[in-house]
Protein backbone atom coordinates (compact mmCIF):
# COMPACT_ATOMS: atom_id res chain seq x y z
CA UNK A 1 0.00 0.00 0.00
CA UNK A 2 1.03 3.64 -0.51
CA UNK A 3 0.63 4.47 2.98
CA UNK A 4 -1.06 8.19 3.28
CA UNK A 5 -1.70 10.49 -0.16
CA UNK A 6 -0.91 14.41 -0.46
CA UNK A 7 -2.43 15.51 -3.57
CA UNK A 8 -0.65 18.00 -5.41
CA UNK A 9 -2.64 19.88 -7.79
CA UNK A 10 -4.09 23.18 -9.54
CA UNK A 11 -7.31 24.25 -8.40
CA UNK A 12 -8.04 24.35 -12.48
CA UNK A 13 -8.35 21.03 -12.71
CA UNK A 14 -10.58 20.55 -9.48
CA UNK A 15 -13.09 18.49 -11.08
CA UNK A 16 -10.19 15.80 -11.74
CA UNK A 17 -8.74 15.45 -8.45
CA UNK A 18 -12.30 15.46 -6.64
CA UNK A 19 -13.13 12.50 -8.63
CA UNK A 20 -10.40 11.06 -8.44
CA UNK A 21 -9.79 11.37 -4.99
CA UNK A 22 -13.21 10.00 -4.53
CA UNK A 23 -12.40 7.22 -6.32
CA UNK A 24 -9.01 6.25 -4.13
CA UNK A 25 -10.68 6.79 -0.72
CA UNK A 26 -13.85 4.14 -2.49
CA UNK A 27 -10.70 1.75 -2.36
CA UNK A 28 -9.36 2.16 0.84
CA UNK A 29 -6.97 5.05 0.62
CA UNK A 30 -6.19 7.38 3.17
CA UNK A 31 -5.82 10.95 0.91
CA UNK A 32 -5.09 14.64 1.95
CA UNK A 33 -7.13 16.71 -0.11
CA UNK A 34 -6.80 20.41 1.54
CA UNK A 35 -10.58 21.28 1.17
CA UNK A 36 -11.66 17.86 2.36
CA UNK A 37 -9.48 17.88 5.48
CA UNK A 38 -8.35 22.01 6.19
CA UNK A 39 -9.51 22.72 10.02
CA UNK A 40 -11.92 26.05 9.03
CA UNK A 41 -10.93 28.89 11.50
CA UNK A 42 -7.41 27.93 11.01
CA UNK A 43 -4.12 29.00 9.10
CA UNK A 44 -4.39 27.07 6.26
CA UNK A 45 -0.31 26.89 5.48
CA UNK A 46 0.51 25.50 8.93
CA UNK A 47 -1.74 22.62 8.26
CA UNK A 48 -0.41 21.90 4.56
CA UNK A 49 2.62 21.51 6.20
CA UNK A 50 1.67 19.12 8.12
CA UNK A 51 -0.31 17.16 5.75
CA UNK A 52 3.17 17.18 3.34
CA UNK A 53 5.40 15.94 6.25
CA UNK A 54 2.86 12.87 7.27
CA UNK A 55 2.54 11.34 3.88
CA UNK A 56 3.93 9.03 2.19
CA UNK A 57 2.98 9.53 -1.08
CA UNK A 58 2.35 12.84 -3.73
CA UNK A 59 0.52 12.51 -6.70
CA UNK A 60 1.31 15.22 -8.42
CA UNK A 61 -1.33 15.99 -11.07
CA UNK A 62 0.57 17.28 -14.13
CA UNK A 63 -0.81 20.58 -16.13
CA UNK A 64 0.51 24.19 -17.38
CA UNK A 65 -1.11 25.20 -14.55
CA UNK A 66 0.54 23.40 -11.95
CA UNK A 67 3.67 23.87 -13.33
CA UNK A 68 3.33 27.21 -12.90
CA UNK A 69 2.22 27.38 -9.54
CA UNK A 70 4.93 28.57 -7.00
CA UNK A 71 2.88 26.68 -4.19
CA UNK A 72 2.30 23.33 -6.24
CA UNK A 73 6.15 23.51 -6.60
CA UNK A 74 6.96 24.21 -2.97
CA UNK A 75 5.01 21.20 -2.37
CA UNK A 76 6.82 18.58 -4.85
CA UNK A 77 10.58 20.31 -4.07
CA UNK A 78 9.22 19.10 -0.31
CA UNK A 79 8.88 15.90 -1.56
CA UNK A 80 12.36 15.93 -2.91
CA UNK A 81 13.56 16.83 0.04
CA UNK A 82 12.27 14.18 1.82
CA UNK A 83 12.92 11.63 -1.09
CA UNK A 84 9.39 10.55 -0.56
CA UNK A 85 7.24 8.47 -3.67
CA UNK A 86 6.11 10.79 -6.29
CA UNK A 87 3.55 9.60 -8.99
CA UNK A 88 3.13 12.07 -12.03
CA UNK A 89 -0.54 12.32 -13.25
CA UNK A 90 -0.49 13.41 -16.97
CA UNK A 91 -3.65 15.77 -17.12
CA UNK A 92 -1.93 17.82 -19.70
CA UNK A 93 1.13 16.69 -21.72
CA UNK A 94 3.61 19.65 -20.57
CA UNK A 95 7.64 20.19 -20.15
CA UNK A 96 8.25 18.84 -17.25
CA UNK A 97 10.89 19.59 -14.80
CA UNK A 98 13.98 17.80 -14.83
CA UNK A 99 14.00 16.91 -11.16
CA UNK A 100 10.53 15.32 -12.62
CA UNK A 101 11.34 13.05 -15.25
CA UNK A 102 12.73 10.36 -13.50
CA UNK A 103 9.23 9.67 -11.45
CA UNK A 104 6.61 7.05 -11.97
CA UNK A 105 4.11 8.37 -14.18
CA UNK A 106 0.57 7.72 -15.07
CA UNK A 107 -1.34 8.91 -18.36
CA UNK A 108 -4.61 9.96 -17.41
CA UNK A 109 -5.25 12.37 -21.13
CA UNK A 110 -7.36 9.34 -22.82
CA UNK A 111 -9.11 6.97 -20.90
CA UNK A 112 -9.45 7.99 -17.37
CA UNK A 113 -10.94 4.21 -16.43
CA UNK A 114 -7.27 3.08 -18.11
CA UNK A 115 -5.72 5.39 -15.77
CA UNK A 116 -6.95 4.45 -12.61
CA UNK A 117 -6.32 1.06 -13.78
CA UNK A 118 -2.57 1.60 -14.19
CA UNK A 119 -2.52 4.00 -11.26
CA UNK A 120 -4.34 1.42 -8.51
CA UNK A 121 -1.43 -1.14 -9.86
CA UNK A 122 1.10 1.15 -9.30
CA UNK A 123 0.28 2.03 -5.75
CA UNK A 124 0.25 -1.39 -4.73
CA UNK A 125 3.49 -2.35 -6.69
CA UNK A 126 5.65 0.54 -7.88
CA UNK A 127 7.34 0.06 -11.12
CA UNK A 128 10.34 0.81 -13.40
CA UNK A 129 9.05 3.23 -16.14
CA UNK A 130 10.95 2.22 -19.69
CA UNK A 131 10.04 5.85 -20.81
CA UNK A 132 10.05 9.46 -19.77
CA UNK A 133 6.29 11.11 -19.08
CA UNK A 134 4.98 12.30 -22.06
CA UNK A 135 5.79 16.46 -22.62
CA UNK A 136 4.00 16.62 -25.84
CA UNK A 137 0.66 15.84 -27.98
CA UNK A 138 -2.52 16.03 -27.39
CA UNK A 139 -4.59 13.61 -25.95
CA UNK A 140 -9.04 14.15 -25.20
CA UNK A 141 -11.23 11.32 -23.92
CA UNK A 142 -13.63 10.23 -26.62
CA UNK A 143 -16.39 11.90 -24.23
CA UNK A 144 -14.95 15.20 -24.74
CA UNK A 145 -15.22 14.37 -28.31
CA UNK A 146 -18.71 13.83 -28.25
CA UNK A 147 -19.38 16.58 -26.04
CA UNK A 148 -18.56 19.09 -28.67
CA UNK A 149 -19.92 17.49 -31.98
CA UNK A 150 -23.30 17.56 -29.83
CA UNK A 151 -22.68 21.06 -28.59
CA UNK A 152 -22.06 21.78 -32.78
CA UNK A 153 -25.30 20.60 -33.26
CA UNK A 154 -26.85 22.47 -30.69
CA UNK A 155 -25.14 25.86 -31.80
CA UNK A 156 -26.89 25.32 -34.78
CA UNK A 157 -30.26 24.96 -33.26
CA UNK A 158 -30.21 27.79 -31.58
CA UNK A 159 -29.92 29.38 -34.85
CA UNK A 160 -33.77 28.93 -34.92
CA UNK A 161 -33.60 31.12 -31.75
CA UNK A 162 -32.04 34.56 -33.41
CA UNK A 163 -34.97 36.73 -31.75
CA UNK A 164 -33.78 36.08 -28.26
CA UNK A 165 -30.22 36.80 -28.88
CA UNK A 166 -29.30 35.83 -26.03
CA UNK A 167 -29.32 31.54 -27.12
CA UNK A 168 -27.35 32.10 -29.78
CA UNK A 169 -24.63 34.47 -28.53
CA UNK A 170 -23.95 31.53 -25.42
CA UNK A 171 -24.15 28.20 -27.03
CA UNK A 172 -22.60 29.18 -30.55
CA UNK A 173 -19.18 29.38 -28.87
CA UNK A 174 -20.02 26.94 -26.37
CA UNK A 175 -17.87 24.08 -28.84
CA UNK A 176 -14.34 25.75 -28.89
CA UNK A 177 -15.08 26.62 -25.10
CA UNK A 178 -15.91 22.93 -24.06
CA UNK A 179 -12.29 22.31 -25.76
CA UNK A 180 -10.38 25.06 -24.07
CA UNK A 181 -12.14 23.66 -21.01
CA UNK A 182 -13.33 27.02 -20.11
CA UNK A 183 -16.95 28.13 -19.71
CA UNK A 184 -19.39 30.08 -17.36
CA UNK A 185 -21.72 26.79 -16.66
CA UNK A 186 -24.42 28.65 -14.99
CA UNK A 187 -25.14 31.05 -17.56
CA UNK A 188 -24.84 27.73 -20.40
CA UNK A 189 -26.85 25.93 -18.31
CA UNK A 190 -29.32 28.82 -18.34
CA UNK A 191 -29.40 28.92 -22.20
CA UNK A 192 -29.94 25.38 -22.88
CA UNK A 193 -32.86 25.13 -20.32
CA UNK A 194 -34.39 27.75 -22.47
CA UNK A 195 -33.70 26.53 -25.96
CA UNK A 196 -36.92 24.29 -26.03
CA UNK A 197 -38.79 26.94 -25.10
CA UNK A 198 -37.80 29.43 -27.68
CA UNK A 199 -37.81 26.99 -30.50
CA UNK A 200 -41.50 26.46 -29.61
CA UNK A 201 -42.30 29.88 -29.51
CA UNK A 202 -40.68 30.57 -33.22
CA UNK A 203 -42.21 27.68 -34.47
CA UNK A 204 -45.36 28.71 -33.48
CA UNK A 205 -44.75 32.47 -34.60
CA UNK A 206 -43.29 32.05 -37.57
CA UNK A 207 -44.85 29.40 -38.96
CA UNK A 208 -48.42 29.82 -40.23
CA UNK A 209 -51.25 28.19 -39.46
CA UNK A 210 -49.28 25.96 -36.98
CA UNK A 211 -51.04 24.66 -33.60
CA UNK A 212 -49.62 25.18 -30.23
CA UNK A 213 -49.48 21.34 -29.71
CA UNK A 214 -47.53 21.29 -32.73
CA UNK A 215 -44.94 23.79 -31.90
CA UNK A 216 -44.54 22.22 -28.35
CA UNK A 217 -43.75 18.98 -29.79
CA UNK A 218 -41.50 20.93 -32.84
CA UNK A 219 -40.08 22.56 -29.78
CA UNK A 220 -39.03 20.26 -27.52
CA UNK A 221 -38.32 17.56 -29.68
CA UNK A 222 -35.45 19.20 -31.56
CA UNK A 223 -34.76 21.61 -28.32
CA UNK A 224 -34.52 18.30 -26.60
CA UNK A 225 -30.85 18.31 -27.60
CA UNK A 226 -30.34 20.75 -25.63
CA UNK A 227 -31.57 19.36 -22.22
CA UNK A 228 -29.25 16.17 -23.36
CA UNK A 229 -26.08 18.11 -23.70
CA UNK A 230 -26.99 20.15 -20.20
CA UNK A 231 -27.39 16.45 -18.83
CA UNK A 232 -23.47 15.52 -20.47
CA UNK A 233 -22.27 18.56 -19.40
CA UNK A 234 -23.07 17.56 -16.22
CA UNK A 235 -21.85 14.43 -15.98
CA UNK A 236 -18.87 13.07 -14.43
CA UNK A 237 -16.43 13.02 -17.56
CA UNK A 238 -17.49 16.56 -18.24
CA UNK A 239 -17.07 17.52 -14.66
CA UNK A 240 -13.86 15.91 -14.72
CA UNK A 241 -12.75 18.16 -17.92
CA UNK A 242 -14.28 21.29 -17.08
CA UNK A 243 -12.09 24.16 -14.78
CA UNK A 244 -13.95 25.31 -11.82
CA UNK A 245 -16.49 27.78 -13.77
CA UNK A 246 -17.28 24.86 -16.35
CA UNK A 247 -18.17 22.57 -13.16
CA UNK A 248 -21.26 22.52 -10.70
CA UNK A 249 -21.12 23.59 -7.41
CA UNK A 250 -21.20 20.56 -4.57
CA UNK A 251 -20.32 19.75 -1.50
CA UNK A 252 -17.54 17.92 -1.07
CA UNK A 253 -17.92 15.59 2.01
CA UNK A 254 -20.66 15.82 2.84
CA UNK A 255 -21.58 14.18 6.94
CA UNK A 256 -24.48 14.74 9.21
CA UNK A 257 -23.11 14.42 12.87
CA UNK A 258 -26.01 13.40 15.70
CA UNK A 259 -24.62 15.77 18.64
CA UNK A 260 -27.15 16.89 20.48
CA UNK A 261 -25.24 18.52 23.37
CA UNK A 262 -21.84 19.32 22.45
CA UNK A 263 -19.42 21.42 24.30
CA UNK A 264 -19.99 24.93 25.18
CA UNK A 265 -18.10 27.28 23.23
CA UNK A 266 -18.01 30.75 23.70
CA UNK A 267 -18.79 32.61 20.46
CA UNK A 268 -18.61 36.31 18.50
CA UNK A 269 -20.78 36.92 15.31
CA UNK A 270 -18.57 39.44 13.90
CA UNK A 271 -20.82 41.17 10.70
CA UNK A 272 -21.92 44.44 8.94
CA UNK A 273 -24.92 45.78 9.41
CA UNK A 274 -26.88 44.88 6.05
CA UNK A 275 -25.60 40.82 7.38
CA UNK A 276 -27.73 41.02 10.79
CA UNK A 277 -30.62 38.70 9.40
CA UNK A 278 -28.07 35.66 8.87
CA UNK A 279 -26.46 36.81 12.22
CA UNK A 280 -29.44 36.21 13.96
CA UNK A 281 -30.65 33.25 12.80
CA UNK A 282 -27.17 31.85 13.65
CA UNK A 283 -27.04 33.56 16.89
CA UNK A 284 -30.23 31.19 17.52
CA UNK A 285 -29.21 28.23 16.12
CA UNK A 286 -25.77 28.00 17.95
CA UNK A 287 -27.54 28.94 21.23
CA UNK A 288 -30.05 27.02 21.10
CA UNK A 289 -27.09 24.14 21.09
CA UNK A 290 -26.04 25.46 24.39
CA UNK A 291 -22.67 27.54 23.23
CA UNK A 292 -22.90 31.11 25.01
CA UNK A 293 -22.54 34.58 23.59
CA UNK A 294 -19.36 36.73 24.61
CA UNK A 295 -19.71 39.69 25.81
CA UNK A 296 -16.91 41.08 22.94
CA UNK A 297 -15.08 39.98 20.11
CA UNK A 298 -11.76 39.55 22.34
CA UNK A 299 -13.17 37.48 24.81
CA UNK A 300 -14.99 34.89 22.08
CA UNK A 301 -13.30 31.31 21.58
CA UNK A 302 -14.55 31.07 18.55
CA UNK A 303 -15.27 34.37 15.96
CA UNK A 304 -17.71 33.80 12.95
CA UNK A 305 -16.90 36.53 10.13
CA UNK A 306 -19.78 37.02 7.87
CA UNK A 307 -17.88 37.78 4.91
CA UNK A 308 -20.43 39.56 2.05
CA UNK A 309 -19.90 42.32 0.11
CA UNK A 310 -20.41 44.83 2.75
CA UNK A 311 -17.41 43.24 4.68
CA UNK A 312 -14.09 41.90 4.35
CA UNK A 313 -12.49 42.06 6.99
CA UNK A 314 -12.56 41.58 11.54
CA UNK A 315 -11.01 43.08 14.55
CA UNK A 316 -10.30 39.42 15.84
CA UNK A 317 -7.08 37.59 15.86
CA UNK A 318 -6.82 34.61 13.60
CA UNK A 319 -3.28 33.53 15.19
CA UNK A 320 -5.02 33.95 19.06
CA UNK A 321 -8.58 32.99 18.91
CA UNK A 322 -10.04 30.48 16.05
CA UNK A 323 -11.80 32.73 13.77
CA UNK A 324 -13.70 30.93 11.08
CA UNK A 325 -14.44 33.35 7.92
CA UNK A 326 -18.16 32.54 6.57
CA UNK A 327 -18.44 33.75 2.86
CA UNK A 328 -22.10 34.74 2.53
CA UNK A 329 -21.39 36.39 -0.32
CA UNK A 330 -18.22 36.73 -3.03
CA UNK A 331 -15.70 39.36 -1.85
CA UNK A 332 -12.44 39.16 -4.62
CA UNK A 333 -11.34 42.32 -1.80
CA UNK A 334 -10.61 39.66 1.46
CA UNK A 335 -8.22 41.19 4.10
CA UNK A 336 -4.75 39.52 3.87
CA UNK A 337 -5.20 38.02 7.75
CA UNK A 338 -8.15 36.23 6.41
CA UNK A 339 -7.16 35.29 2.65
CA UNK A 340 -5.22 32.50 4.73
CA UNK A 341 -7.59 31.10 6.81
CA UNK A 342 -9.70 27.86 5.70
CA UNK A 343 -13.51 29.29 5.44
CA UNK A 344 -16.71 28.31 5.09
CA UNK A 345 -18.91 28.62 2.04
CA UNK A 346 -22.10 29.67 2.46
CA UNK A 347 -22.99 31.15 -0.94
CA UNK A 348 -25.13 28.77 -1.95
CA UNK A 349 -27.31 29.24 0.84
CA UNK A 350 -27.05 29.42 4.21
CA UNK A 351 -27.87 25.89 5.08
CA UNK A 352 -26.81 23.45 7.76
CA UNK A 353 -26.64 26.03 10.67
CA UNK A 354 -27.24 22.53 13.36
CA UNK A 355 -24.09 21.26 11.85
CA UNK A 356 -22.29 24.29 12.44
CA UNK A 357 -23.59 24.42 15.88
CA UNK A 358 -22.89 20.45 16.83
CA UNK A 359 -19.22 20.72 15.34
CA UNK A 360 -18.01 24.00 16.79
CA UNK A 361 -16.31 22.42 19.35
CA UNK A 362 -14.70 19.70 17.00
CA UNK A 363 -13.82 22.01 13.90
CA UNK A 364 -11.66 19.21 12.48
CA UNK A 365 -15.08 17.43 11.53
CA UNK A 366 -16.03 20.61 10.09
CA UNK A 367 -15.83 20.21 6.34
CA UNK A 368 -17.05 16.95 6.28
CA UNK A 369 -20.66 18.16 7.09
CA UNK A 370 -20.68 21.69 5.58
CA UNK A 371 -17.36 21.33 2.62
CA UNK A 372 -18.04 22.48 -0.79
CA UNK A 373 -15.55 22.23 -3.79
CA UNK A 374 -13.77 25.32 -4.03
CA UNK A 375 -16.00 27.40 -6.47
CA UNK A 376 -14.50 31.04 -5.82
CA UNK A 377 -14.30 32.13 -9.35
CA UNK A 378 -17.98 30.73 -10.00
CA UNK A 379 -21.22 32.79 -9.72
CA UNK A 380 -22.68 31.00 -6.87
CA UNK A 381 -26.10 32.20 -5.33
CA UNK A 382 -29.34 30.35 -3.23
CA UNK A 383 -31.57 28.25 -5.38
CA UNK A 384 -34.29 31.41 -4.95
CA UNK A 385 -32.11 34.24 -6.13
CA UNK A 386 -31.14 31.99 -8.88
CA UNK A 387 -34.80 31.11 -10.15
CA UNK A 388 -35.36 35.06 -10.01
CA UNK A 389 -32.49 35.64 -11.99
CA UNK A 390 -33.04 33.37 -14.60
CA UNK A 391 -36.67 34.43 -14.66
CA UNK A 392 -36.07 37.89 -15.40
CA UNK A 393 -33.88 37.57 -18.24
CA UNK A 394 -35.81 35.10 -20.06
CA UNK A 395 -38.86 37.44 -20.06
CA UNK A 396 -36.67 40.06 -20.61
CA UNK A 397 -35.36 38.00 -23.70
CA UNK A 398 -38.57 37.26 -24.80
CA UNK A 399 -40.17 40.93 -24.94
CA UNK A 400 -36.86 42.24 -26.25
CA UNK A 401 -37.55 39.40 -28.91
CA UNK A 402 -40.69 40.91 -29.59
CA UNK A 403 -39.70 44.34 -30.89
CA UNK A 404 -37.16 42.91 -32.92
CA UNK A 405 -39.69 40.47 -34.42
CA UNK A 406 -41.75 43.30 -35.17
CA UNK A 407 -39.50 45.43 -36.82
CA UNK A 408 -36.87 43.24 -38.89
CA UNK A 409 -39.29 40.01 -39.26
CA UNK A 410 -42.85 40.54 -39.68
CA UNK A 411 -43.16 42.91 -42.39
CA UNK A 412 -44.27 45.86 -40.41
CA UNK A 413 -41.78 48.48 -41.36
CA UNK A 414 -43.25 48.25 -44.91
CA UNK A 415 -46.65 49.72 -43.44
CA UNK A 416 -45.66 52.27 -41.10
CA UNK A 417 -48.00 54.58 -43.06
CA UNK A 418 -50.83 52.82 -40.99
CA UNK A 419 -52.83 55.44 -38.93
CA UNK A 420 -51.31 55.02 -35.63
CA UNK A 421 -49.36 51.91 -36.43
CA UNK A 422 -45.83 53.89 -36.19
CA UNK A 423 -47.03 55.68 -32.66
CA UNK A 424 -48.03 52.13 -31.05
CA UNK A 425 -44.56 50.67 -32.48
CA UNK A 426 -42.75 53.70 -30.68
CA UNK A 427 -44.82 53.25 -27.38
CA UNK A 428 -44.42 49.49 -27.83
CA UNK A 429 -40.99 49.89 -28.16
CA UNK A 430 -40.27 52.39 -25.51
CA UNK A 431 -42.42 50.15 -22.97
CA UNK A 432 -39.81 47.23 -23.56
CA UNK A 433 -36.82 49.33 -23.50
CA UNK A 434 -38.16 50.41 -19.83
CA UNK A 435 -38.50 46.88 -19.53
CA UNK A 436 -35.01 45.83 -20.23
CA UNK A 437 -33.55 48.82 -18.30
CA UNK A 438 -36.06 47.81 -15.05
CA UNK A 439 -34.90 43.74 -15.57
CA UNK A 440 -30.77 45.30 -15.84
CA UNK A 441 -31.15 47.24 -12.78
CA UNK A 442 -33.21 44.24 -10.61
CA UNK A 443 -30.67 41.53 -11.98
CA UNK A 444 -27.54 44.09 -11.03
CA UNK A 445 -29.23 44.45 -7.45
CA UNK A 446 -30.15 40.55 -6.93
CA UNK A 447 -26.39 39.85 -7.88
CA UNK A 448 -24.86 42.57 -5.63
CA UNK A 449 -27.13 43.45 -2.73
CA UNK A 450 -26.93 47.41 -3.81
CA UNK A 451 -28.67 49.37 -5.62
CA UNK A 452 -32.40 50.71 -5.61
CA UNK A 453 -33.56 47.18 -6.02
CA UNK A 454 -31.89 45.47 -2.82
CA UNK A 455 -34.47 46.46 -0.45
CA UNK A 456 -37.25 43.76 -0.86
CA UNK A 457 -39.84 46.77 -0.79
CA UNK A 458 -38.38 48.05 -3.81
CA UNK A 459 -37.87 45.03 -5.29
CA UNK A 460 -41.42 43.87 -4.85
CA UNK A 461 -42.54 47.42 -6.60
CA UNK A 462 -40.03 46.31 -9.73
CA UNK A 463 -41.67 43.01 -9.88
CA UNK A 464 -45.01 44.62 -9.83
CA UNK A 465 -44.13 46.77 -12.55
CA UNK A 466 -42.41 44.13 -14.98
CA UNK A 467 -46.06 42.35 -14.74
CA UNK A 468 -47.89 45.58 -15.59
CA UNK A 469 -45.19 46.25 -18.45
CA UNK A 470 -45.44 42.70 -19.81
CA UNK A 471 -49.14 42.61 -19.96
CA UNK A 472 -49.52 46.57 -21.23
CA UNK A 473 -46.73 45.48 -23.94
CA UNK A 474 -49.51 42.51 -24.95
CA UNK A 475 -51.83 45.39 -25.15
CA UNK A 476 -50.13 47.13 -27.61
CA UNK A 477 -49.69 44.16 -29.66
CA UNK A 478 -53.32 43.62 -29.74
CA UNK A 479 -54.04 47.11 -30.67
CA UNK A 480 -51.77 46.76 -33.70
CA UNK A 481 -52.79 43.55 -34.92
CA UNK A 482 -56.17 44.75 -34.99
CA UNK A 483 -55.13 48.20 -37.32
CA UNK A 484 -53.06 45.86 -39.75
CA UNK A 485 -55.77 43.65 -39.95
CA UNK A 486 -58.95 45.97 -40.16
CA UNK A 487 -56.83 48.84 -42.40
CA UNK A 488 -54.34 46.97 -44.34
CA UNK A 489 -55.81 43.15 -44.18
CA UNK A 490 -52.82 42.08 -42.90
CA UNK A 491 -53.05 39.15 -40.16
CA UNK A 492 -49.34 39.14 -38.41
CA UNK A 493 -50.93 35.56 -36.58
CA UNK A 494 -49.60 34.83 -33.32
CA UNK A 495 -46.80 36.87 -32.21
CA UNK A 496 -43.96 36.17 -29.51
CA UNK A 497 -45.78 39.01 -26.56
CA UNK A 498 -49.01 37.04 -27.07
CA UNK A 499 -46.79 33.63 -25.92
CA UNK A 500 -44.79 35.70 -23.67
CA UNK A 501 -48.20 36.37 -21.44
CA UNK A 502 -48.46 33.00 -21.03
CA UNK A 503 -44.38 32.00 -20.01
CA UNK A 504 -44.86 34.68 -17.57
CA UNK A 505 -48.13 33.52 -16.04
CA UNK A 506 -46.21 29.85 -15.70
CA UNK A 507 -43.02 31.06 -15.13
CA UNK A 508 -44.85 33.01 -11.81
CA UNK A 509 -46.03 29.56 -10.56
CA UNK A 510 -42.65 27.85 -10.79
CA UNK A 511 -41.41 30.48 -8.87
CA UNK A 512 -43.93 30.16 -5.93
CA UNK A 513 -42.97 26.55 -5.66
CA UNK A 514 -39.04 27.45 -5.39
CA UNK A 515 -39.96 30.16 -3.44
CA UNK A 516 -41.95 27.70 -1.04
CA UNK A 517 -38.73 25.28 -0.73
CA UNK A 518 -36.64 28.08 -0.40
CA UNK A 519 -38.15 31.04 1.04
CA UNK A 520 -35.46 32.29 3.30
CA UNK A 521 -33.05 32.30 1.02
CA UNK A 522 -35.19 36.20 -0.17
CA UNK A 523 -35.29 36.68 4.22
CA UNK A 524 -31.56 35.79 4.22
CA UNK A 525 -30.22 37.80 0.46
CA UNK A 526 -31.80 41.32 0.46
CA UNK A 527 -29.79 43.41 2.79
CA UNK A 528 -31.17 44.93 6.16
CA UNK A 529 -32.12 48.25 6.37
CA UNK A 530 -29.88 50.68 8.12
CA UNK A 531 -31.36 52.84 10.57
Amino acid sequence: MAGKIFMSYSRRELGFVDDLVSKLEEKGYDVWLDYRVLIPGSPWKEQIDKGLNESDTVLLVVSKASLASQYVELEWRHFLDMKKRMILLIFEAVDIPKELEKFEWVDFRGSYKAGLTELFSQLEKPIQEEHLAPESGFKMPWQIWGTIVLSVIVALISLGTFWTIFIPFVLIPLPYQIFKRSFDFMRVQAALAALPIALAMGEFVYVENTELIDSLTYGFGLGFLAWVLLAVLRSAPLQRWGKPESTVPKFANPYNPNIMNPEPVPFFIDYAPQDSKIADEMSTMLKKYGHPQADSIQSAKAVMALISRFKNNTEADPVKQVVFPVMIQMNNDLAPKLSKVQWIDFRPGVKGLNRLSQLLPNPTALLKALGMRPVSSLSVYPPMITALIYFIILIAVINVGAVIDYLFFTGVTGILDEESVPLLLGVMAGSVFLFAVLSFFMVRSLISRTGLFSNIKTFIVGFIIQGVLVFGIRAFDNFIYDILLDEAGVDLGYTFTYLGTWVYVIGLAVLAIVYFRNRLDIKRWFPSTQK
